[in-house]
């Protein structure tokens, strides 16, 4: 787990911290500096059993949610973090792009899902969505 701070995205629950869960390096630094050069602190996880862990004891304001993880995948992760945090933003990035898939990651329980190779424009959008929503 690594954790750092850039500048920080404000709300009225304080800071809006993402947490990248994904088991490929070069998709955390990626997403990492993107996020945080955008103002949002970042916290990362490179299984879903860390994810779960992470989301659990230092409650992000969101979670991007890889689906294929070493341990537990991602929508086991998610699973177990809304059993425990249901209001908790979880957005699905997947190479599973099918809109068979993106319903069954609905219905499991994600807030949005992120067709992998995806725009890092369309993931900052998203973040500032719920960010956005998180302040009001």
């Amino acid at each position: 787990m690594r954790c750092s701070s850039g500048m920080r995205e404000e709300t009225s629950l304080g800071t809006f911290t993402v947490l990248v869960a994904d088991d490929n390096e070069v998709a955390q630094r990626l997403c990492k500096r993107v996020l945080e050069k955008a103002g949002y602190p970042v916290l990362i996880a490179a299984d879903g059993l860390q994810a779960v862990d992470i989301a659990l004891s230092q409650r992000p304001a969101m979670i991007l949610m890889d689906v294929a993880m070493p341990g537990i995948d991602g929508l086991e992760a998610m699973r177990r973090i809304k059993a425990e945090v249901p209001a908790m933003p979880i957005v699905i990035a997947s190479a599973h792009s099918m809109s068979s898939d993106r319903e069954r990651f609905l219905a499991a329980g994600a807030d949005n899902v992120l067709s992998k190779p995806f725009r890092l424009a369309d993931l900052i959008s998203i973040v500032e969505n719920l960010a956005k929503a998180a302040s009001t």
